[in-house]
């Protein structure tokens, strides 16, 4: 088994080379000829090298240092290939897939992931390529898209997120989709909100989808219709806290659905946050893919 680190120097403002450089030469120490180092220059240059290493090595664990969009990266670089694993070390300002297992600090242990065992875990799919996570459109891809300008504010992590939720909330923005469930019939709504999961969390901590599963064969869908007044905060709160399918009020609010493909086309210029990274949108279908990725889960971690 080759040990490749893919690793972002510039996540979490320099924390993968700081820390997780050391880390991954004392845990490897004497297995010099079973590991590399790769330092990512582009989002396509690292899906090129992974793809690369796919072809030409033989089994490989790929472990992915850096934030939400470094991961999916990776991803993209290796989905399809039998001989790849996935490993994911957390560096960057959300973090929010590892938030699907607990004790999730594992995931920065590089010995504990050495050690860690294989699971066979969904992949989402769409006409960009991949996500691990999870896709967010119109409101939610606003607070990502405005969090990530307020780094230079020095906020980070879900401070960085609640701060840019309740300055994108204030705008009152709403956006006009269509939206399609497996076969069904095309509707059509104003929406404040729509994510396509694969696991709960988004926006540093946001439980979007609070029944998702990694490996269950389905994506999770919520789509929120426009919340105003003193609802609005309410409701956030809940979003955040992952109860908000027990509002009293759901049903006017909130669509929750479970299914393997979904179709979403909308009617004015919006964008789409593909596991953290903001990408323009216009119109695709979205399905899973089941067991399609071997995910790393560090020793001491399991699925919450």
């Amino acid at each position: 088994m080759k040990h490749v680190f893919v690793v972002n120097p510039a996540a979490g403002n320099g924390a993968a080379l700081r820390e997780i450089l050391p880390a991954i030469h004392k845990a490897l120490t004497g297995f010099e000829d079973d590991y590399e180092i790769h330092r990512t220059l582009s989002e396509q240059e690292t899906i090129l090298y992974c793809r690369q290493k796919c072809s030409f090595e033989g089994d490989v664990r790929f472990y992915a240092c850096g934030g939400d969009g470094t991961v999916n990266n990776v991803l993209s670089g290796i989905a399809g290939f039998p001989n790849a694993q996935l490993a994911v070390v957390p560096c960057g300002t959300g973090n929010d897939f590892v938030r699907n297992y607990t004790n999730k600090e594992n995931f920065l242990n590089i010995e504990k992931q050495i050690r860690g065992s294989v699971m066979p875990i969904d992949v989402l799919k769409w006409q960009g390529g991949y996500a691990l996570n999870m896709f967010n459109i119109g409101v939610d891809c606003d607070v990502v898209a405005e969090a990530a300008a307020m780094k230079s504010d020095h906020l980070k992590g879900t401070a960085a997120y609640l701060a840019a939720a309740f300055k994108v909330l204030r705008r009152g923005k709403t956006y006009r989709m269509a939206y399609t469930i497996e076969d069904g019939e095309e509707q059509e709504a104003e929406l404040m909100l729509a994510a396509i999961a694969n696991g709960h969390f988004c926006g540093g901590g946001f439980q979007s989808c609070p029944s998702a599963k990694l490996d269950d064969g389905f994506m999770d869908v919520c789509v929120v219709r426009p919340v105003r007044g003193l609802k609005l905060p309410i409701l956030l709160a809940k979003y955040r806290a992952g109860s908000h399918l027990r509002d009293k009020d759901a049903d006017k609010y909130i669509e929750y659905i479970h299914c393997r493909k979904f179709r979403l086309r909308t009617l004015e210029p919006v964008r789409i946050s593909v596991d953290g990274e903001v990408l323009d949108f216009a119109d695709t279908e979205f399905e899973i893919l089941p067991g399609a990725l071997q995910l790393v889960v560090p020793e001491g971690s399991t699925p919450i």
